[in-house]
């Protein structure tokens, strides 16, 4: 560990090192009185706009590359740690190289001014920035960041469209629609093709696995009165985010993570805390957060409404959609009625068609 924290350092002040010789020869070259020579001028010229060419590009090049830092910014998440160039840390190494290196491109032009037989020209200048422009391409081509992978599972459409928009600044993320405990199966198919929609608005991946809902209503069994974020749930957490990483194991993506989080009706920690556990595992990278943080929930909604998604009114299992019913009877003078077709205002018929 040491020994590849030492390796780190050293290349680090050698780029340091090669951007500061880079810089004190770009001084010393345009701040150098020269012998003037009228018969000459005309001769090198054209080499004298390829030098500042690649002197003002490499010195751009070798300032953004000591800058460049490895590993995330953290800008989504403090906990997340990789190994890939994130698209924050680019930013920080490019902007500041950027502005030093075209604010000395002008500064040199001023300052041969001053210098005896050297004169100030508008056209080194342009040579200068189009070179810097051309070495910004360059590195860009070279070093630019490249974003981990990630499996997004989605319990519904109107959640995953806001939290895979926020993780693909930073990630290439893939969907996964997995969600066997949703009843009935009309509900299902409704949000599924609501997912594949965005899916391909959004140019992203997807992924389903089985709809088999009485394999798990099995897993649940002796479970069926427990309240919300109950140990029902907490079954329920776990063979989806099992299923998101076995497939990202087999997909061999990076890291994979719910957008279970999302809804303040679940249980953030029981969730990242499954997740660390199967991270473990599967030898898979699961993204700890809580997205309902900083307004998400409301965010989802809004942009639910934005893009005109269809937004349930219930998690999904059927325990889960008679509570809400009943508790809506209940607001209205009437207690629960199961059996009662016009209990269901969510879907028609209640009967699973598996």
């Amino acid at each position: 560990m040491l020994r590849g924290f030492l390796k780190k350092m050293i290349l680090r002040f050698t780029k340091i090192l090669i951007a500061l010789a880079w810089f004190l020869l770009v001084l010393r070259l345009v701040t150098m009185p020269m012998p003037y020579y009228p018969e000459a001028i005309e001769r090198i010229t054209l080499a004298d706009k390829l030098v500042h060419f690649i002197l003002f590009g490499g010195l751009f090049y070798f300032l953004a590359d000591a800058f460049l830092k490895k590993g995330f910014s953290g800008s989504l998440n403090r906990a997340l740690v990789g190994s890939a160039e994130s698209l924050a840390g680019w930013r920080w190494a490019v902007y500041p190289s950027l502005g030093f290196s075209v604010i000395f491109s002008f500064f040199t032009e001023y300052l041969q001014l001053y210098i005896p037989s050297r004169t100030s020209s508008l056209y080194d200048t342009v040579a200068g920035l189009v070179g810097i422009a051309f070495f910004t391409l360059a590195f860009w081509k070279v070093k630019q960041p490249k974003k981990p992978t990630l499996l997004l599972h989605v319990c519904c459409i109107g959640c995953g469209a806001y939290v895979s928009r926020t993780l693909k600044n930073e990630f290439k993320v893939s969907l996964l629609y997995y969600n066997p405990n949703i009843f009935p199966a009309e509900e299902y198919k409704k949000r599924l093709e609501e997912t594949k929609r965005i899916a391909k608005k959004f140019r992203l991946p997807l992924l389903t696995e089985e709809y088999d809902h009485k394999k798990w209503l099995k897993k649940v069994k002796g479970l069926e009165k427990e309240p919300e974020k109950g140990k029902r749930c907490l079954v329920c957490y776990e063979d989806r985010l099992t299923a998101a990483a076995r497939l990202a194991k087999e997909k061999k993506l990076e890291y994979f993570t719910s957008t279970l989080t999302v809804s303040p009706y679940k249980d953030a920690k029981a969730i990242n805390e499954i997740g660390k556990k199967l991270e473990k595992k599967y030898k898979v990278k699961f993204y700890q957060a809580d997205f309902k943080k900083n307004d998400g929930f409301k965010k989802s909604c809004a942009l639910s409404r934005e893009l005109n998604l269809y937004r349930q009114d219930y998690c999904g299992c059927d325990f889960s959609r008679r509570n809400f019913t009943g508790k809506v009877q209940a607001s209205s003078g009437r207690l629960p009625d199961k059996t009662s077709e016009k209990a269901d205002r969510f879907t028609k018929p209640l009967k699973n068609k598996e």
